[in-house]
């Protein structure tokens, strides 16, 4: 059984961790083992869908927040809350493997709603309903 919601969680979490850390892809690979050598709640195939959306967010960190910072008026990507910024990275890096948008962006609200602040998930979906194509 695959849970894709429980996934994207479990990825968000590894995201937030690695940027709280400041760590780049060179880094993140001994950090990410750790967490699955310590946590063992998702299956194989699981482990392979996020480890696929962590690298595709570290890949292109750059690209991903360069799109989002061109649709933040009035803002910095900075400003961001680390949760927010995460969840953002996270949705557009999957839609380039996943072509399931309104999926995509529903399951990321639904994570916002969950672990952001009560109104953050209306920029969330401001931002992805037009980055992802």
């Amino acid at each position: 059984m695959f849970r894709i919601k429980y996934s994207r969680e479990i990825a968000l979490k590894i995201l937030y961790e690695l940027d709280a850390l400041k760590c780049d892809a060179a880094q993140a690979g001994p950090v990410i083992d750790e967490y699955f050598h310590y946590f063992r709640g998702p299956n194989p195939d699981e482990e392979q869908f996020i480890r696929r959306l962590v690298q595709t967010v570290l890949d292109d960190r750059k690209g991903i927040d360069d799109a989002i910072a061109a649709h933040l008026i009035g803002w910095k990507l900075g400003r961001l809350a680390l949760i927010d910024r995460n969840l953002l990275r996270m949705g557009i890096a999957e839609a380039r493997f996943n072509s399931e948008k309104p999926i995509i962006i529903d399951d990321i609200l639904r994570i916002a709603k969950k672990y952001s602040d009560a109104e953050s998930y209306k920029l969330i979906n401001a931002i992805l309903d037009k980055v992802i194509p």
